[in-house]
């Protein structure tokens, strides 16, 4: 099994519920987001898949979050914009542009440094 990576980030706000049931500010994160793909074999020129298009592939995912207040997306109006339901909602999104021999392994969504959700299928 193979296992490749790439990395993206974006700019969005939010805001969530906290444990005390109130509702926090509206704030923004710089998102990071890494994609971890795997497959058991490389195509004839041993690739999995082209770090380019991967990385392609998910900044057109996350294009789609940049620059917006992820609670207004239609997405995000039934859950709320968590790290968790933006790694699901990357996760949806990038599996279908992939090769068939190609699979999610997981996303990993970090709101900043050291604060994180990691989402998969397994």
């Amino acid at each position: 099994m193979f296992t490749v990576g790439v990395e993206a980030q974006f700019k969005a706000w939010h805001s969530i519920p906290l444990p005390d049931g109130t509702k926090e500010p509206e704030h923004e994160h710089f998102w990071a987001i890494e994609a971890e793909v795997c497959g058991e074999a490389p195509d004839n020129d041993g690739v999995l898949i082209n770090f380019a298009l991967l990385r392609s592939h998910l900044e057109d995912v996350t294009a789609t979050l940049n620059e917006t207040v992820l609670n207004e997306a239609d997405y995000f109006r039934e859950k709320f914009p968590s790290a968790e339901n933006v790694a699901v909602y990357i996760f949806d999104r990038l599996e279908p542009t992939l090769p068939k021999n190609v699979r999610i392994k997981n996303i990993k969504v970090g709101e900043q440094v050291g604060c994180w959700a990691i989402y998969s299928k397994e």
